[in-house]
């Protein structure tokens, strides 16, 4: 089986290329900061904001494995899922172009981006601005 052989650096990398491991990560790694900060952004000013960032980065971390996990053992196919092992190297798999695949990123990254500036430049007009004092 070629599941069992030794496995090298340069055969690992190329495996998680082929099984679109390294694509799938960087777009749930894209769009789990895009989730984050906009939760974020819609938190903003509720107490329990912290415990709920902190929950939802664990649950982004224990999906990122999960995830990684789903990418490695599952291909999708016309037919619809399948284990790896029962779809053969040579398959012709459907799958986004590179180009269609750098744009989806970049789009999503610059979305998260400009939520990251949002919320910056909120959080510095609210420092900048004096707050009242109410003498006792």
């Amino acid at each position: 089986m070629a599941e069992h052989q030794n496995m090298n650096a340069k055969t690992f990398f190329r495996e998680l290329k082929r099984r679109n491991v390294l694509k799938v990560a960087t777009a749930y790694a894209v769009i789990a900061w895009l989730v984050v900060e906009a939760t974020s952004l819609l938190l903003f000013g509720h107490e329990e904001r912290s415990s709920a960032m902190t929950a939802l980065i664990v649950i982004v971390a224990i999906g990122f494995g999960v995830i990684l996990y789903i990418s490695w053992a599952f291909e999708a196919t016309p037919e619809g899922m399948k284990r790896t092992a029962n779809v053969p190297p040579d398959a012709v798999l459907p799958s986004w172009s590179p180009r269609r695949f750098a744009a989806f990123i970049i789009l999503v990254a610059a979305l998260a981006a400009s939520l990251l500036v949002f919320d910056l430049a909120r959080s510095r007009t609210k420092s900048a601005t004096p707050q009242a004092t109410v003498a006792p």
